[in-house]
């Protein structure tokens, strides 16, 4: 099995409990890692720590929240360690994963690079945020992915591949590759963006992503709050109209890319 890594804050008890369960039902050895705390910090301090995202337009250009960036500075300092001891792959956890399948076919490395001799990646995503399992097939539909590499296990078919275009759907639970360490380091050094802006890591850096389907990992968005967002209670319920709007739209999505092979 890969080495792993867990983000959490010192204080947050009752995450690193839930955590470490989740990681004990799967016989994975995880090493826990103080997350970069940002919450008493000076709004002078958190500006000089971070820059303006300017390949934005200037009216979505912001400075990172405070949550945000010590998200980011996380793991930065866990794409430091991972290349100090040059770990080949490396399983990135966030405090509130919760594991829906088994992970243990995928992070093993042999595994892992059977997917990378089909397809080149240096983030293989496990997991999302901002959705719960009961509404994953609506997620699926949705979001389709072009199908790169398909592999069979005992318990379960996976698919990896890429949706239409990178989104930030979370690093609740993902898999890094040396490389992808190494283009990581420097562009989070002083970041502009939050940890999961994927598509900017893919444009800015050549960040190769793949998505595993079906997902592995979901945030316990039901039981533990999150420290970063501030949305309203049962944001990630979808309405009737996003249903069958967002449905068809990811139905021609995957249309296109699986049987007319764009993207």
């Amino acid at each position: 099995m890969i080495p792993a890594y867990i983000i959490s804050l010192p204080s947050e008890t009752r995450r690193r409990q839930h955590v470490q369960a989740e990681c004990a039902k799967y016989g994975i050895p995880a090493e826990m890692v103080d997350a970069v705390d940002m919450r008493h910090i000076e709004e002078a301090k958190l500006r000089e720590l971070c820059s303006l995202p300017l390949h934005k337009k200037p009216k979505k250009q912001r400075y990172l929240t405070k949550g945000e960036l010590g998200c980011a500075l996380s793991h930065h300092q866990i794409y430091q360690t991972m290349l100090a001891r040059q770990q080949e792959f490396a399983l990135i956890l966030e405090d509130d994963a919760t594991f829906i399948q088994d992970p243990t076919p995928v992070v093993q490395a042999a595994f892992l690079q059977r997917i990378k001799q089909q397809c080149d990646f240096d983030v293989l995503l496990l997991g999302y945020v901002k959705t719960v399992a009961r509404y994953l097939p609506y997620y699926y539909r949705r979001i389709p992915i072009k199908k790169r590499v398909t592999m069979s296990t005992p318990q379960q078919d996976f698919v990896f591949g890429t949706p239409w275009e990178q989104f930030g759907c979370g690093a609740v639970a993902y898999v890094i590759t040396q490389k992808g360490a190494e283009k990581l380091l420097d562009i989070t050094k002083k970041p502009c963006v939050p940890a999961d802006d994927w598509l900017y890591f893919e444009q800015q850096c050549g960040l190769k992503v793949l998505h595993c389907r079906p997902t592995l990992v979901l945030e316990d968005l039901e039981n533990l709050d999150s420290t970063i967002r501030t949305e309203c209670p049962d944001f990630w319920k979808p309405k009737l109209s996003s249903l069958i709007i967002r449905s068809v739209k990811g139905w021609l999505k995957n249309f296109a890319m699986n049987v007319l092979g764009f993207k």
